[in-house]
């Protein structure tokens, strides 16, 4: 179900993953170089993670208990990506625009998950009416 929003939302996160994943740079050595969070091995699984679960979360559509869990899951994903992000950096990196951009999916998914409960709460209020 795509023209849901909360599958819109998810899509959308996904594909910011995905552009922060590939292209965004997360640290700046003092050099100059930047550092793209795929050249880090456990961040870069979590957020990969994260989109796996966003895309496998847009066909969950008909159990949506399911799928707040499942965004959840991303959500949390994608925090320990950020968290290890920054606390195994070394003392000489600057966290570079990609650590902020992580906050995007973050926020998007939160976005989805409350869309999701808002269609859960309909769906059991018209259940009443019959």
């Amino acid at each position: 179900m795509i023209q849901r929003v909360q599958s819109l939302f998810l899509f959308f996160a996904a594909i910011v993953s995905l552009i922060i994943l590939f292209y965004a740079p997360i640290l700046v050595n003092p050099e100059g170089e930047y550092i793209v969070i795929k050249d880090l091995q456990y961040p870069a699984l979590f957020l990969l993670l994260s989109v796996l679960l966003s895309f496998y979360s847009i066909f969950q559509f008909k159990n949506r208990l399911n799928q707040i869990k499942v965004v959840s899951f991303a959500r949390l994903a994608i925090t320990i990506s950020f968290f290890l992000t920054i606390f195994t950096r070394d003392e000489l990196n600057e966290v570079y625009y990609g650590g902020v951009l992580l906050l995007f999916p973050y926020l998007i998914l939160f976005l989805s998950a409350y869309y999701i409960k808002k269609d859960e709460k309909l769906v059991r209020s018209s259940d009443r009416i019959r």
